[in-house]
């Protein structure tokens, strides 16, 4: 952790020289919205989520009869996995935009495909949440369902912007 900012600038310092300016015009644009993503999925799911998620699982322990009895490492590890989980889900718009500019999916697809895209969000945060409750869980995909949807305007976007184009 603390030597990948080195780790960084010595990649940067490897691969800049190769790219060309509209190459980088298109790279430092795409890496800040990507951190900027990332880095707003790990604070809602740190901030909203995460209080949420714990919050029942000490009132499931309780309800029980049971104490609450998680180690630091366990707590540790869960809030990371969690928040990494989370931040890499809010990926998803940047994936799509990729996939999208290299023609693997478009507009209608989407569009066409948004029932089933729900319902695999929602099979998708069953498995990735780590409590049995419904709060938790349209908590997790509704905002993955939101970034689906932010997904199938970006699609429309950029078909109407290589149509006006070409």
């Amino acid at each position: 952790v603390i030597s990948f900012p080195l780790l960084l600038f010595f990649t940067a310092e490897f691969v800049l020289p190769a790219l060309t300016v509209m190459e980088k015009k298109i790279l430092f644009p795409a890496i800040g919205v990507s951190f900027a993503l990332f880095l707003t999925g790990v604070l809602v799911c740190y901030f909203w989520l995460l209080p949420k998620t714990i919050l029942f699982f000490f009132h499931d322990t309780q309800s029980l009869g049971w104490a609450p009895a998680w180690t630091v490492q366990q707590y540790y590890s869960f809030v990371t996995r969690f928040t990494l989980g989370f931040g890499l889900s809010f990926e998803l718009p940047v994936v799509v935009l990729v996939l999208v500019r290299f023609g693997l999916i478009t507009y209608e697809f989407m569009a066409h495909t948004r029932p089933y895209a729900i319902v695999l969000i929602f099979i998708l945060a069953t498995i990735i949440t780590p409590t049995p409750d419904v709060l938790t869980l349209v908590a997790m995909s509704l905002p993955m369902v939101v970034l689906y949807e932010s997904c199938i305007w970006i699609a429309w976007f950029v078909k109407r912007r290589a149509a006006r184009a070409g």
